[in-house]
């Protein structure tokens, strides 16, 4: 009622349009009946209009205050406006025609003099706002002799660069010369749009910056690829020319600055993806009303985890981590109140320490529970087996025998390509916690299951914030192979998919998110010295050599035996793996001694963990002190699905 109120508040600008469109608005009934009836009979019924003209402009005026038609700014007018504008004078036709009809001692007006008025008083009223939108085009053109900052051009001849164009050649704070645009639509070669011209296309790119004097270039599409971007953003430092992103803006209001138009480019737009679907009926199904318990709620996954969970409501959200100081971050950023412990529950529980986290599990009785607390390190994991292992393994066996005691519904637990026929230490203990995971589930009929997924940008510890600071520092940046490569998602994408995996899992299974393509840490290197200023030649590049424990291709699928669910970006491996029912018998005894040889820093702890992880002699050991070259085939099994 206060939006529909406020069409009605006067101000300068819509009394002054009211006015002028008074003025068209009768113009146009005394053409309209000239029209109708020609110069001889126009008099038969001049008085008639004469009597009614006041009454029936009064009436559009008001309908048009209805239809909002004086918020709009005369100087800004689109087809939106333009279309709102020719619906409020049709809508006014019939209550015209009526108002007459039942005013016969003021005259009469023949019936088709309100429909030729239609016409003729739209083709007026949108004459008025053109031309006021063309005298503030001129009255922006760049004057003769203007000094500018830059030379820009808009890649992306589209809606979006349209808009964008349409904004800076309306903006009076413009300090930039709009060149053009390039696109590789080919019927839109040698063409003008929004009165500049279509540059040219991608393949010719680099030549017309270098011809035009381009000094910036702004992607002007909504979801570029991000080889396209990787390639621009190269290309821009080696020419000097800054390259930046279109940014989300309103088209229908002002604004004085040009940066709310564009934004610089971001690491997360050189790895851009689409944004995953989420189903949110059955997430809020899933968490809604529900104790919640999330592990290592203090990490970069887990507080992720975290923070998409506490917007489904869930009854409550227990945060456990054993840090001190992450625990207190995600804790103050989710808790409404300080005092208020009703729905958010801090809880600084190690969990090696079982005793501990059965009294979790008695006190708030849990009903999901998400396990994203890990040692991750590979390097640091492959130094320190035995903690690995403890935290690793027996902190999941903890929970899991936890989990299945108090009649917990549901368990997701947190894993990694990794996984995959892994040749590290923490590959190893990440696949014998999914072996427990598909065990228990299998043994329970519950939905307990486990997710995997490559690298997340933006992780604490992560290879993206070491490059960064070898890059700030002056170099070199540390690159272990040339051909090295690895899979790379956005930490809200992954954790969206992994709560949309839980909704999705059957007893056992072993979920699997679709990364994209793998990228070459070399080539990221690179970008990202693009965006931080800096050339290869000014930093330096080092080749360092495979790690033990590390991989130069990942993987993400173990068997090729994973089905398509019915979310496009979720694979699953049906009850989990493929292992030998005499092994999966065998599991709880061999964990159990793991552990002990953990507890002991025993020496054949390695040999028992790699045997474990790959019980069939899988082509990856773990072995300390190596490392292995594999190759990692992306496309996704095809073939069969499951139906949900």
């Amino acid at each position: 009622m206060h939006q529909f109120l406020k069409r009605f508040s006067p101000n300068r600008f819509s009394l002054l349009h009211i006015g002028l469109d008074a003025v068209l608005l009768t113009f146009s009934l005394y053409l309209s009946l000239w029209m109708r009836l020609g110069e001889g009979r126009i008099d038969q019924h001049l008085l008639a209009l004469n009597n009614f003209v006041i009454w029936l402009v009064l009436i559009r005026l008001g309908i048009f205050l209805c239809f909002g038609i004086y918020q709009s700014l005369w100087r800004y007018i689109s087809t939106h406006d333009a279309s709102r504008l020719a619906g409020a004078v049709l809508f006014s036709v019939p209550f015209l025609y009526s108002f007459v009809y039942l005013m016969p001692s003021l005259g009469y007006l023949p019936r088709s003099l309100f429909f030729i008025d239609a016409f003729v008083s739209t083709a007026l009223l949108m004459a008025a706002r053109l031309a006021r939108r063309r005298l503030f085009e001129w009255q922006m053109r760049p004057q003769k002799g203007a000094v500018t900052l830059g030379k820009m051009i808009i890649y992306g001849a589209g809606q979006n660069g349209r808009l964008l164009a349409q904004r800076l050649l309306s903006d009076p704070a413009r300090d930039r010369e709009l060149l053009g645009y390039i696109d590789d639509d080919p019927a839109k070669r040698n063409k003008q749009i929004q009165t500049l011209p279509v540059l040219g296309h991608h393949d010719e790119l680099e030549n017309i910056i270098v011809r035009s004097g381009c000094t910036e270039l702004v992607v002007a599409i909504t979801s570029p690829p991000s080889d396209l971007m990787r390639e621009l953003v190269v290309l821009g430092r080696r020419l000097g020319v800054r390259v930046q992103r279109i940014a989300h803006f309103d088209a229908s209001t002002n604004v004085n600055r040009n940066e709310a138009l564009y934004r610089q480019v971001e690491l997360k737009d050189l790895l851009n993806r689409a944004s995953a679907d989420v189903d949110l009926p059955s997430l809020k199904g899933l968490l809604e009303n529900k104790v919640v318990l999330v592990t290592g709620a203090g990490g970069s996954i887990g507080s992720e985890v975290a923070r998409q969970i506490a917007r489904f409501s869930p009854g409550k959200l227990l945060l456990l981590d054993h840090s001190e100081f992450a625990l207190y971050e995600i804790d103050r950023e989710l808790r409404p109140s300080a005092q208020d412990f009703s729905h958010i529950h801090p809880l600084m529980v190690d969990i090696k320490d079982q005793r501990m986290l059965e009294n979790v599990f008695e006190k708030y009785k849990p009903e999901v529970v998400f396990h994203a607390a890990a040692y991750k390190h590979v390097h640091l994991v492959e130094a320190n087996v035995a903690p690995a292992v403890l935290n690793n393994v027996q902190g999941t066996w903890n929970l899991i025998q936890l989990c299945e005691r108090f009649g917990c519904e549901r368990f997701v637990m947190i894993s990694t390509d990794k996984a995959v026929n892994p040749v590290g230490a923490m590959g190893a203990t990440k696949r014998v916690c999914e072996l427990l995971t598909s065990l228990t589930g299998k043994r329970t009929g519950k939905p307990y299951s486990s997710v995997r997924f490559g690298n997340v940008l933006g992780s604490s510890g992560s290879l993206i914030p070491l490059l960064s600071k070898q890059i700030q520092d002056g170099g070199p940046v540390t690159v272990t192979h040339p051909d090295m490569t690895r899979y790379f998602m956005l930490i809200p994408e992954a954790v969206s998919l992994v709560l949309m995996s839980a909704t999705l899992s059957e007893p056992g299974d072993i979920n699997v998110l679709k990364m994209g393509e793998p990228i070459r840490i070399l080539d990221l290197a690179r970008s990202l010295m693009a965006l931080m200023g800096k050339s290869e030649s000014e930093v330096g590049i080092a080749f360092t050599g495979v790690r033990p424990g590390e991989k130069m291709f990942e993987e993400l699928y173990l068997t090729g035996d994973e089905l398509t669910t019915r979310h496009a970006e979720i694979l699953t491996v049906p009850r989990g793996d493929s292992s030998s029912e005499q092994f999966m018998q065998g599991l709880v005894a061999q964990v159990e001694r793991l552990i002990a040889l953990a507890e002991n820093d025993e020496s054949e702890l390695l040999s028992a963990l790699r045997q474990m992880a790959n019980p069939s002699g899988a082509t990856g050991s773990v072995a300390a002190g190596s490392a292995a070259v594999g190759t990692a085939d992306n496309n996704p099994p095809s073939g069969s699905v499951r139906i949900h």
